[in-house]
């Protein structure tokens, strides 16, 4: 296809991004963009440094905090069938031995609405795998991905890790090591995989209102003055004088970004595996500038279209 002079520009930005984290150290940046019908895709690095096996954008990688907003998309489903009441403590459904201390009173709303996704979403999980009475692995098939037709996302155990995964490394000991050998992702089940693509494909669905009713989409985003809602996140869209929603996902070795404006007509899903570093509380530095990444292209799609 022939790109406009305004696309060939944002082009050029996100390969200069990658080609700055490869050279920092990062294994592999994959990237897909989309605007309208037309979807360019990027991929740079390595999916295993230890093979030298070139990443491609279509590998699947780590998606951190992306995986609340599909976790969101099954509690309320359960919550519109009548399954699940939102003000409701997580502990009516669940056995005690499942609370984590000091949990017996957060409500499913108070945990759906809390951004700092790693500390809620595994009790979250057990209680839409309590109100279904099967795995969230079948739970997230049912509800996402077979209605949408995604074929790559998959739960980090007890399947196996997907053949293709790119691989994300930190350090420790002052050794660079895989990690998923290490347990730094939290214990199995804790993280999904998936690729840019599938992420902006379940975005574009949820937001096309394939997932779940109207009133549910609108409890997703939050009022106006919200920047988080139940399980999306919220940017100002200087195109429409609206919003942008998606979700990023910050966890060991990886960071992901994923951005749609409010029809989904535009989108970006940006994924990094982290160069490695020390294991830290605090948000990666390159979480942000991935962030404010996507931003700018989105921004840019007021002025081009890819074809």
């Amino acid at each position: 296809m022939t790109a406009s002079a305004a696309f060939r520009e944002l082009q050029s930005s996100i390969e200069l991004f990658s080609r700055e984290m490869i050279a920092l150290g990062a294994p592999a940046v994959i990237v897909e963009a989309r605007s309208g019908a037309q979807v360019w895709k990027h991929a740079a690095g390595l999916r295993n440094a230890a093979t030298g096996t070139p990443a491609g954008p279509d590998d699947p990688m780590v998606m951190g905090g992306v995986s609340r907003s599909m976790l969101a998309v099954s509690v309320l489903k359960l919550a519109e069938e009548g399954i699940l009441v939102l003000d409701a403590p997580a502990s009516a459904y669940l056995a005690p031995a499942d609370i984590p201390p000091g949990g017996a009173a957060a409500t499913i709303r108070g945990l759906l609405a809390d951004p700092d996704s790693g500390r809620t979403d595994l009790l979250l999980r057990r209680v839409v795998e309590v109100l279904r009475g099967t795995g969230y692995s079948e739970v997230l098939a049912r509800d996402i991905l077979d209605p949408l037709g995604l074929r790559t996302v998959a739960v980090y155990g007890p399947e196996p890790i997907p053949p293709g995964v790119v691989h994300g490394y930190v350090q420790l000991n002052g050794k660079t090591v895989d990690v998923m050998e290490t347990g730094a992702l939290g214990s199995r089940g804790a993280q999904l995989f998936g690729t840019v693509g599938d992420i902006n494909a379940f975005y574009s669905g949820l937001l096309g209102g394939k997932l779940v009713a109207p009133s549910s989409l609108i409890l997703m985003k939050g009022s106006v003055l919200a920047e988080y809602g139940l399980g999306l996140d919220q940017w100002q869209d200087p195109c429409t004088n609206g919003n942008y929603y998606g979700h990023a996902g910050d966890v060991p070795g990886y960071g992901v970004m994923s951005l749609s404006s409010a029809d989904a007509n535009r989108q970006i899903t940006i994924a990094v595996a982290y160069p490695p570093a020390p294991l830290a509380e605090a948000p990666s530095a390159v979480a942000l500038e991935i962030t404010s990444l996507a931003q700018v292209v989105l921004n840019a799609g007021c002025r081009f279209r890819f074809g």
